[in-house]
């Protein structure tokens, strides 16, 4: 019984730590969720009245409705394990209540018999009364260890109810925690709602400058392919120099790429606070019908805000063009990977400076939108840094 008894403590232990590892990703997850959602809410409204302004405030509308659907997703996610931990839970409390009932009634019987029996001369005349030595020696045994025996089944009882309200206090934080996070489902559904008017409303405005709004997509996408260009050569020109690379140059290369590559997941983006509002890949935007390939993602930061590097690296080429909206133009080495970064008014490096992680390149403009363009790319070809900056 005893070994029973710890074989199901354990096993409820061990359901409740996995449970508790869950719902602490989970709510980690919406946390940062939540803080995306407010930097977003907070952007939007501080955005320019421009038409690029008004683009700029349908992205993150956009953005903003996609973040808050992935919070309730993510809430109906921690609610439906909060309800598993309650199930758990209650299972483990109906357990110990009947495993203290039990030793409770066992005990009583143990009284019992212990009170029949309380006379000594009893005990001497009913071990005198054994047919052999051998049984006489046992129901000796068995009176020395009675008195032990009792004690090891106070033990027990005193154990079983230790852990039973343990497991009753668990239920009642879990129960709490389900009523708070039910009220918070509820509010972050009527937000979305909310959401969807500030989008429609963007929606309505650039209805309102169709014109204006599809010249200025087809001037982001005329930039865009002059930026795919411009990166191209860029590459060109640095793997010019990596083939002019001494043997140590090239180890030193190999331990960086080696290096980033174990830092995938975890690399910071070049903006603090920063939010997507373009992603990589392929955008199909179905209410204009603005279709292009993204090889990279934007951005959204702080208006005038620093951008920095994402590890440590070279840099390798600075350009400009006043003419379009990326203005300055920065390119890390980091190895085999490559890092743009794009929308500067001004920089604090020049090409051959060696950076580190988390270190300044330049500023964004504080008139814009606080956007800023980054490309990460693999043996020159771009690959999601979504999957590699947290």
């Amino acid at each position: 019984m005893r070994l029973n008894l710890l074989a199901c403590v354990a096993l409820f232990l061990v359901a409740g730590t996995v449970a508790a590892q869950d719902v602490d990703a989970l709510q980690l997850r919406n946390r940062r969720l939540q803080e995306e959602i407010a930097a977003l809410e907070k952007r939007i409204q501080s955005a320019a009245g421009t038409i690029r302004g008004q683009l700029t405030q349908y992205r993150m509308g956009q953005s903003l409705l996609k973040s808050r659907q992935e919070l309730i997703r993510g809430m109906e996610e921690e609610l439906q394990v909060l309800n598993n931990r309650i199930t758990e839970k209650t299972q483990a409390v109906a357990f110990f209540r009947q495993q203290h009932l039990d030793l409770v009634t066992a005990y009583e019987q143990l009284l019992v018999q212990a009170y029949k029996h309380r006379d000594k001369k009893l005990w001497v005349m009913h071990i005198l009364s054994s047919e052999t030595a051998t049984q006489a020696y046992r129901r000796w045994r068995y009176f020395r260890n009675y008195s032990d025996y009792m004690r090891v089944q106070e033990r027990k009882i005193r154990d079983t109810r230790d852990s039973l309200t343990l497991e009753e206090a668990r239920l009642v934080v879990l129960q709490q925690e389900r009523v708070a996070s039910r009220d918070q489902l509820a509010n972050e559904i009527t937000r979305r709602q909310a959401d969807q008017k500030v989008l429609d409303r963007s929606i309505k405005k650039l209805q309102q400058n169709e014109k204006q709004l599809r010249q200025e997509l087809q001037k982001r996408l005329q930039e865009q392919q002059k930026l795919d260009r411009e990166i191209q050569k860029a590459l060109a020109d640095l793997e010019k120099k990596d083939l002019d690379r001494d043997p140590a140059a090239a180890e030193a290369a190999r331990v960086l790429s080696a290096n980033f590559v174990a830092n995938k997941g975890k690399l910071p983006w070049p903006l603090k606070e920063a939010v997507v509002i373009e992603r990589f890949g392929r955008i199909t935007d179905p209410k204009w019908g603005f279709v292009f390939d993204n090889k990279g993602v934007t951005l959204s930061g702080h208006k005038g805000g620093e951008v920095s590097t994402i590890f440590n690296g070279t840099v390798a080429s600075i350009w400009m063009d006043n003419r379009d909206s990326y203005l300055i133009r920065i390119l890390v080495s980091h190895g085999e990977f490559s890092t743009i970064y794009c929308h500067m008014v001004d920089v604090v490096v020049k090409e051959g400076d060696v950076v580190k992680t988390g270190q300044k390149l330049g500023t964004l403009s504080p008139l814009g939108e606080g956007n800023s363009y980054f490309q990460l790319l693999r043996n020159g070809v771009p690959v999601n840094p979504a999957d590699w900056c947290r």
